[in-house]
């Protein structure tokens, strides 16, 4: 009886170990496939831009906090007797990030050129990317 129950015990004690790895394989294998923040995961040295919720561009550090700052500042930059675009005109000077349609944040032109570089190479910035990255050329005259 002893002999059964200790039999028992360890088949359950195998059963529950071989269950945990394959629950941890499948749960391990789609973040490695992309990286540690999944297949957005990010080339070293860039950032997730995060305009807005859920933005995964990658950007440098730099451009992160620009763009947090320009959040920042969204509703002085906003012109307070509306304009040409109701409430969303800018003042003078600022045009609108667009780093999305509907982006209505006002920065200035050298921000929203970057912005839309960054857009452009945003599927070449993710870790699992096999293109180079342009770290400047004449097609990003804003990069620093």
């Amino acid at each position: 009886m002893i002999f059964q129950r200790s039999s028992y015990v360890i088949a359950i004690a195998a059963g529950l170990s071989l269950s945990s790895s394959i629950i941890g394989l499948m749960v391990a294998t789609p973040a490695q496939a992309g990286g540690a923040y999944g297949p957005d995961t990010c080339r070293q040295g860039f950032v997730w831009r995060e305009a807005f919720p859920g933005d995964h561009v990658c950007v440098t550090p730099k451009t992160r906090s620009q763009a947090a700052y320009d959040n920042s500042q969204a509703a002085y930059r906003r012109n307070p007797w509306g304009g040409a675009y109701g409430p969303n005109t800018c003042r003078q000077g600022y045009v609108w990030r667009e780093a999305f349609s509907g982006d209505h944040v006002c920065v200035t032109p050298k921000t929203r050129s970057q912005t839309a570089y960054d857009n452009s190479q945003a599927p070449y910035r993710f870790e699992n990317s096999s293109v180079p990255i342009d770290h400047g050329s004449a097609l990003n005259p804003v990069h620093d």
